[in-house]
């Protein structure tokens, strides 16, 4: 059947159809019905492209992590100031709503799968890549003579991740206290403390 053929069209549209799943159903609560209907083939074309629910949730989580660093490394290109570049990572680091349905995602597989072998290893990678993006941001800012930087370079690498994925639960969770506005103007106040660069500014 044409419709059913494995392409990576058909696998990335099954793969959003269960973020959305995810998002309204919940982890715990999803079936291979809730992608099907979402993304509007038959639950035989899911089983076509994943074995079963476990691995489609594997293959998700992967997709997820990949995505979400590809959209990082995309807002860094052709960003020749640190200046300008650590303020892109903070911006895209937050999510734009409490209905991410990307981050809301990522982050119930991680408790769904917590203690996982497989799951463990990618949220590892992911979080590594992610400081090192930090990472040689800070660095480029010292060599151009923007920052001077309060703290060893790892360490506050590290601290923005871990800034960013506190916020993430926060906006996604509904707390109207933390809007991903608000966590955006917070972030950059403690990159403006920690680099010593009152210039950096989010420009949108």
């Amino acid at each position: 059947m044409a419709s059913a053929k494995k392409t990576p069209e058909r696998r990335d549209q099954l793969i959003l159809a269960t973020l959305d799943a995810i998002r309204d159903r919940g982890i715990a609560n999803l079936r291979i019905q809730d992608v099907a209907e979402r993304a509007g083939v038959s639950t035989g074309t899911v089983h076509y492209h994943f074995n079963d629910l476990d691995q489609l949730i594997d293959d998700v989580y992967t997709w997820a992590c990949e995505r979400f660093y590809t959209t990082r490394l995309q807002a860094l290109a052709d960003i020749p100031d640190a200046r300008e570049q650590l303020a892109a990572m903070i911006d895209a680091g937050i999510p734009k709503s409490e209905d991410d349905a990307l981050v809301i995602a990522m982050h119930d597989i991680d408790l769904f799968r917590r203690g996982s072998a497989t799951m463990g290893p990618l949220l590892q990678a992911l979080y590594d890549r992610q400081v090192a993006l930090y990472f040689a941001a800070l660095q480029l800012g010292v060599a151009q003579g923007h920052f001077r930087l309060a703290g060893p370079i790892i360490d506050l690498a590290q601290n923005f991740v871990s800034l960013e994925d506190a916020y993430e639960l926060h906006i996604i969770s509904g707390n109207r206290s933390a809007s991903p506005r608000r966590a955006r103007e917070l972030v950059l106040g403690y990159a403006r403390i920690v680099t010593g660069c009152s210039e950096l500014s989010l420009h949108h």
